[in-house]
Parts: C-alpha cells; structure tokens; sequence
C-alpha cells in the first residue's frame, strides 16, 4: 500500500509530539513492506531557510519528505491563508499525482490549510485525519483564552482578543486588549458589511469570523476522523465536526530506548517535569508549590528548551533561585529520554490546558513512573487516581502540594502506583491499526 502522511512541520527543522508519531508510523509501516510520503509545511523565511510557496525535496531516515514554505507571517499576511490556501492545494495535488497513493492520512492540517482535503478528495483519494489537538476548532490552536478560561469552541470576540494577545506587536495586544467586548462585536457585525473589501483590518476580522465554517466544510468530506481522547470527540462533535465519523484510539510510542526504572525508596522524592517552558504547560506552578512547602522532602529537576517568552523564563528562574532543591537541567534530544526518566520517582504535567495525549506521559509509564497531572481531560483519561498516578485539581497550587506531600510520605503509595501503571501502546501495534482502517477505506 501507498501511504500519503501530511503534517504542518516535519524533521530535521521540528521534532515536537506529531512529527514524532508521523516518523515512527512512517518507519513502521515501511518495515511492514508499505510505501511511505510526507508532505509537509515548513515555516518560511525569517523563521526557516525556505520561501513562501517553495517546495524541496529530500530524504529522512529513509523517509521521503517533501516540504513547502508556509505563507510569510505578520499582520500583513491575510490571514485567510491560514485556514483556506489555494497554492498549498495545488501543491498537494501534484505530490498526490506524482506519488499515487492509495490512502492520505492528515495527521496535522496547520500550515498547509484545509484546502489540502478537497484536493486529494478531487482525486478520488480516501483521507484520514488525525485531530491531534485542537486546531480544527481553535485559532491558537490550544483552547486556552487569553483570559486564563478553559474555551469550547470560537466566539469571534474571544478570538481577536487570543490573537492579539499572542501577537509579536505589542502594540495591537495592549489595543484590542483595552476595547471593550461591545467594541469587539460591533467590529464583527462590520466585518459582514461591504467594507470588508475595502478595509484590511476588516477583511481580516472577516476571515478569522469565517474560519470555523469553512474548516468544517472542508473536513466533512474527511472519510475517517481519529481522535487521541474522548474529549477531543466530544469537542468536534459540539463545533459540528465529524459526528459519526470519530474513532477514538491514541497513538503509540517507540519503547526501545526505555527500560523500567528501578524503585527508589530514599528520599527526597524526585520530581521531574518534561516539556517546553511555557506559562500553558505550568512549570511556574510547579515551583510555586515547592516554594509553598519549604519542608516538602523532595526535588524538582525541570528538563525542557525555553518557550517563546524569554521574560518568563527569566521570571521562573528568579521564582526558584531562594529553593536549592529546584535544578533547570535544559533540554534533551529525544534519544535521551530513557536517561531522563531515570533520574525521577513520579513525573509531573502541571499544564493549564487540556494537553489532549502527552507523548511523555506514555513515555514515563513505559519506565514505569507515575504520572502527577492536573485534572483536565484529556490527561485525566490516562492518569487514574490511585492506580497509576495522582490528579490535582487545575491551576492549584495547594492541592498541589497536597499530592506532592502524599507522594512523599504516604507509605507504599509509590510502590501501588508503579504497580498499577499497565502496558502501553507501541508503534507496531497503532500501524496494524491503521493498517485496518487504510485497508478498509482503500477497498481492500
């Protein structure tokens, strides 16, 4: 079988959560004797090596990967690029026509937009999407607002003020931040109005309005939609994407360079964080709780690179310097993550947003660490309380503490939580699912 993979960034240039499973899904399934293509986005100029609309072609591990260089970024972009891109569907169906494959599978549509799908559909071609997060529904992607609440779904209001809050100018996040929201929908009533056409800023506030239609037009002609998490189905299902077509299955890791780690039992606990520095994955909440609970016999060792916010990581820096127990060991190529879990009894995701399937939880029950996560679905549907790890509610520091405290002087309860944590799924075993699924969509 020929097997078309499209992803919104690919390696060597990113090697974050979904190019991860896309290159061990592709090695796997070419071990099993499939033909395997990626295409992919790439971000473009000053951020990359690669300009808007240019396509190159190469190798990884064995992999062939063609990439092309996302639209140029800033408020001059329209920003109807990023969801509707007609040169990004033609590139695709000229890498469909060039390569034949008998199945695509979407695992990410950022960057190449959704007009990828009506494309490879034009060809007559099964698709398969992966919803790995939440882009199909969310601007930014994470269902985080920019007001710290936990979203469901797009409100044109809500949505300006999450893009101008993440935007580089500060000067466009101070101004809609100081609009108030009459101010903002009565810009959205203008967007609907000729003035669109004529006026930039309008146009753009007609296309963001426009957005949530058009990638669930696009997306309801997806033959099969994968889902990591329940939650994750249910939030498509109630923003109108792919009811009946959702199967909820997560992916599987590559286990090879992780071996069990052997019980420690001498205090202090060891508490490890793993993840990109970065005010929505919660280390500062981490370190708030060990600053709260200066007798709390434990360590805190943070591994990750520095998010986009230097300020913050300087922030979470000064927080911690006053605690000796706290280290920032930096980032890690992936291959180390073995070493990584090594050094830790219970590994902590502390994320402010619902994660959907973190890779590094997976990672530590291969090692067979417990997980301490906040309560978030998601996240909550792989750490059972008592079992194989302990929730905390979200954002709380305190109950933070409260699991923290528990895990290091509760008798056993390390232990019972090792023991609880069951197998996890490999590669091997998500290809011959999909394997199944591509077999049956491609007519046997």
């Amino acid at each position: 079988m020929r097997i078309l993979f499209c992803a919104h960034q690919f390696f060597p240039e990113s090697s974050a959560g979904v190019e991860v499973v896309t290159l061990n899904l592709a090695r796997e399934l070419r071990s099993r004797g499939h033909e395997v293509f990626v295409l992919a986005a790439q971000r473009s100029a000053p951020h990359g090596d690669i300009e808007p609309g240019e396509v190159r072609d190469y190798v990884y591990e064995g992999v062939p990967v063609r990439r092309v260089g996302r639209p140029r970024e800033g408020l001059s972009r329209p920003y109807r690029l990023n969801y509707e891109n007609p040169h990004m569907a033609e590139v695709a169906r000229a890498c469909a026509r060039e390569f034949g494959p008998d199945v695509v599978h979407a695992m990410h549509l950022q960057g190449l937009s959704a007009s990828v799908v009506p494309a490879f559909k034009g060809l007559g071609l099964p698709v398969v999407f992966t919803a790995a997060d939440f882009w199909s529904i969310c601007p930014v992607v994470d269902l985080y607002r920019h007001d710290g609440v936990l979203c469901r779904g797009p409100e044109l209001h809500h949505c300006l003020r999450c893009l101008a809050s993440r935007s580089p100018d500060g000067g466009l996040s101070r101004a809609v931040g100081l609009m108030p929201d009459a101010a903002l929908r009565a810009v959205g009533l203008a967007s609907r109005t000729p003035l669109a056409r004529r006026i930039f800023p309008l146009g753009q506030v007609r296309d963001l309005r426009e957005r949530a239609g058009y990638v669930r037009r696009q997306l309801a002609l997806v033959d099969h939609i994968l889902a990591y998490t329940r939650l994750t189905r249910e939030l498509l299902e109630a923003n109108g994407l792919g009811r009946g077509r959702i199967s909820v299955s997560v992916y599987g890791i590559d286990t090879g360079g992780i071996e069990k780690v052997p019980p420690h039992e001498v205090p202090p606990l060891r508490v490890g964080f793993v993840g990109t520095l970065a005010p929505h994955k919660g280390p500062d909440l981490l370190i708030e709780a060990f600053l709260r609970a200066p007798d709390l016999p434990a360590g805190l060792r943070l591994h990750g690179s520095p998010g986009p916010d230097a300020g913050y990581v300087r922030r979470l820096r000064e927080l911690a310097t006053p605690d000796g127990r706290i280290e920032f060991a930096g980032p890690f190529v992936r291959r180390e993550i073995g070493r990584v879990l090594a050094g830790m009894d219970v590994l902590a995701v502390p994320s402010r947003w619902y994660e959907n399937a973190p890779g590094v939880v997976f990672e530590a029950f291969a090692a067979g660490i417990p997980v301490l996560a906040a309560d978030l679905g998601g996240m909550s549907e792989f750490v059972r309380p008592g079992e194989n790890g302990l929730l905390f509610a979200a954002d709380d520091a305190e109950d933070l503490v409260r699991q923290l405290r528990r895990l290091a002087s509760e008798p056993g309860l390390l232990a019972r939580l090792r023991e609880g944590i069951g197998p996890v799924k490999t590669t091997s075993e998500y290809a011959a699912e999909l394997e199944a699924l591509y077999d049956s969509l491609a007519g046997g």
